[in-house]
């Protein structure tokens, strides 16, 4: 099941910071502040630098939990900017944990 689909662009972030790492910041901010499960640390492979104008980058991420918890979603960074489109953030997207 699909978690979320979260824009790119947080703060913090610039044009130099690698997509994947944009990804794991997401779904940790995600995870913590919108599922309230608290986040130690999340790590996706491979590492992605950018995505091409629309295309969608494929990840598995490692996620753990500060319960000790965890659990491996797969997870997608879709660049938005195809056809007259520019400038647009990427989307993140990723699966559900398990339930509690």
């Amino acid at each position: 099941m699909l978690a979320a689909v979260v824009a790119g662009g947080a703060a913090g972030c610039g044009p130099n910071t690698d997509a994947y790492v944009d990804l794991q910041n997401a779904m940790k901010s995600h995870l913590t502040d919108v599922d309230h499960r608290p986040v130690t640390s999340v790590s996706c492979t491979p590492h992605v630098h950018g995505t091409m104008r629309g295309d969608t980058a494929h990840l598995h991420c490692s996620v753990v939990f500060t319960d000790g918890t965890s659990y491996t979603a797969d997870a997608q960074i879709r660049n938005q900017n195809d056809g007259g489109r520019h400038n647009m953030p990427d989307l993140y997207s990723w699966d559900s944990p398990p339930s509690k």
